[in-house]
């Protein structure tokens, strides 16, 4: 692993030459397999290695004190940042400034240099001679190496200002500190060494600097790397894979960091063209335009090989990437995969509403589109009737709103596929309705099985809170009050409110309870009853606590402040109720939403 090449952890070892250590450069090493590189498949990383002292790590007793005694100490104020401390170990022992200090043959300056200590670093290249820096740990990385592995770019420019020929010394595996600066991650350091490196590299590690951008969200770099390199579009990695393919598994990278509404409001404002381009959608549209001046083999091959790089971005719901690939090349729609299913046949089979959506926008070809049937005599609403993918699949409380939103993804598809498909069979002899059912037996059970418990716990709830509140109501009517004091007015209507919706939530959950739970009640009537009753719980128990306070503050009279302190604690049980009934109460009524709003517009259309 290249990570390994920055192990720094102080140990004693025994001392061993590697001054004819060779490192193979090859296409994998890389990342990247070009079968049409021309360049050299192995090369020597250096001549030799610029090795440190390994005194300290030798076998015998006075190495073994001197690491311990001193190694160890100065180790620490590196990583620390304690320049005093280190300077005085160095002064009383000056050979330790170019000496190995860990196990993995690093100085004091590689220490330093990968633990950010931008001012320690500085103050030891007072005390360093140029060739110093030169010096390579047991993996043969200068302090450069550790300096781009950990992303500071002050440590480096000082290092490479004291020493130019730094960037001429290749390290661990033969890969250049630019590959490390992308492989790491490190979007600043990368663009920094950009310029100084992209020349002297291979196209092998030319390609593996460029997916290395893409896999870590590096965008810019790649960008650039992709204006300079055309090339690169076409270039696959180790697995076969273009970056076209890595971008199509990124549709986080595509996303709008905001909200719904505003997400909404701004495609509804802006033509799918005008859109603010992140430097992941310029990357995704320079790269779609690099492949597609290539032969229609080429094209199609990037396309198909090694997976379908449309059908994966749908499987994904990545909707902005198969809407650029569509928007240049519409003749993509017509694209088949093994089983005879189009992208929008995935796009159902994977619950994808955006991208299903956009079918309505093909016109007559909608329908020849929709009309394919795959290899066991699926039509497109067999695969709508299928349970989500298990990575959308929710159980517990959440069992009964997926449940509602399979259906209702089940009941838009079946409103624009042909009349005839309603019915249709497929291989195993099952209607779409058939097989709905047989998919759904287990998600129904965990759904009734929930709503059941929930039910019964808050008809317990309320049938308690209804109890006492029409004692209190009885006792007060029994009784000789002042009826005309504000506080006792209070008292009495509260009561009553609070009786009347604890008896309305009990009615409602009892509605649940002796529900049929057929398939068709999920999808409105149990949703419907089951936010009704915790709205009316959660206002019984508002009015409730209100009736605690007033009563409170008519036995104390309102003098006391330890009644008013009392009065003022009664909405805790309220705020209680709410925090901890959020979560459900979230899910439930946002479903409400989500599942009347699956087909409407959101995104830009694809074509």
């Amino acid at each position: 692993m290249v990570a390994e090449d920055f192990s720094s952890t102080p140990c004693p070892l025994s001392k061993e030459s590697h001054h004819e250590k060779i490192i193979l450069q090859t296409g994998d090493a890389h990342g990247v397999c070009d079968e049409d590189s021309t360049s050299p498949a192995w090369q020597p990383v250096s001549a030799s290695f610029k090795t440190p002292s390994l005194d300290a790590l030798e076998d015998s007793p006075n190495a073994k004190q001197k690491y311990f005694k001193k190694c160890v100490p100065l180790y620490k104020a590196a990583v620390e940042g304690d320049w005093e401390a280190a300077s005085r170990i160095m002064i009383e022992d000056e050979t330790l400034l170019r000496a190995s200090i860990t196990k993995g043959w690093q100085t004091v300056l590689h220490v330093a240099a990968g633990a950010k200590q931008v001012h320690f670093v500085k103050e030891l290249l007072k005390q360093l001679d140029k060739r110093d820096l030169e010096l390579q740990d047991q993996k043969g990385n200068t302090a450069l190496y550790h300096a781009v592995a950990a992303g500071t770019v002050p440590v480096a420019k000082i290092l490479m200002q004291k020493n130019p020929r730094l960037l001429e010394i290749w390290g661990g595996q033969g890969l250049s500190p630019l590959y490390y600066a992308a492989l790491f991650g490190h979007g600043k350091m990368a663009l920094y060494l950009y310029p100084k490196l992209i020349e002297l590299v291979n196209e092998g590690e030319r390609g593996g600097i460029f997916f290395s951008c893409i896999n870590n969200g590096l965008y810019e770099l790649a960008l650039k790397m992709l204006k300079d390199y055309p090339e690169l579009a076409v270039v696959r990695n180790a697995n076969g894979e273009t970056a076209l393919h890595l971008l199509a598994q990124k549709p986080s990278a595509f996303a709008i960091k905001t909200s719904r509404i505003l997400k909404n409001f701004l495609y509804s404002c802006t033509n799918k063209r005008n859109l603010t381009r992140t430097p992941c959608c310029q990357l995704l549209k320079c790269l779609w335009e690099e492949v597609l001046w290539q032969n229609d083999s080429t094209v199609i091959d990037v396309i198909r090989r090694p997976s379908h790089v449309l059908f994966m971005a749908t499987k994904l719901g990545n909707f902005k990437f198969v809407a650029e690939l569509i928007g240049s090349y519409p003749d993509l729609i017509w694209e088949t995969d093994d089983s005879n299913q189009s992208l929008f046949h995935i796009a159902v089979a994977y619950h994808q509403a955006s991208i299903f959506s956009q079918a309505q926008k093909l016109g007559l070809n909608k329908n020849i589109v929709l009309s394919f049937k795959d290899d066991k005599n699926n039509n497109i609403l067999h695969l709508a009737a299928k349970l989500a993918p298990s990575n959308q699949l929710n159980t517990g409380s959440r069992s009964t709103i997926q449940m509602k939103r399979d259906l209702s993804w089940f009941k838009e598809v079946k409103k624009i596929v042909q009349p005839s498909y309603i019915q249709m069979k497929n291989s195993k002899g099952e209607t779409p309705q058939e097989l709905f059912t047989s998919e759904h037996a287990t998600l129904l059970k965990d759904g009734q099985t929930w709503m059941n418990g929930t039910a019964q716990s808050c008809t317990i709830v309320s049938t308690l809170i209804a109890s006492a509140l029409f004692a209190a109501e009885v006792t007060v009517i029994m009784g000789n009050h002042p009826v005309k004091t504000a506080p006792f007015r209070i008292f009495i209507i509260s009561d009553a409110v609070a009786f009347l919706l604890a008896l309305a939530a009990t009615l409602t959950f009892s509605a649940i309870l002796t529900s049929r739970y057929a398939e068709r009640d999920f999808l409105s009537a149990l949703s419907w009853r089951l936010k009704m009753g915790l709205a009316l719980l959660f206002f019984s128990i508002t009015a409730m606590m209100i009736t605690f306070s007033s009563a409170f503050f008519i036995a104390y009279c309102g003098k006391d402040v330890f009644s008013i302190l009392v009065t003022g604690c009664a909405g805790v049980p309220v705020l209680l109720y709410v925090f901890l009934q959020f979560p459900l109460l979230k899910d439930i009524f946002a479903s409400t939403f989500s599942c009347t709003s699956i087909f409407k517009q959101s995104e830009p259309v694809l074509l």
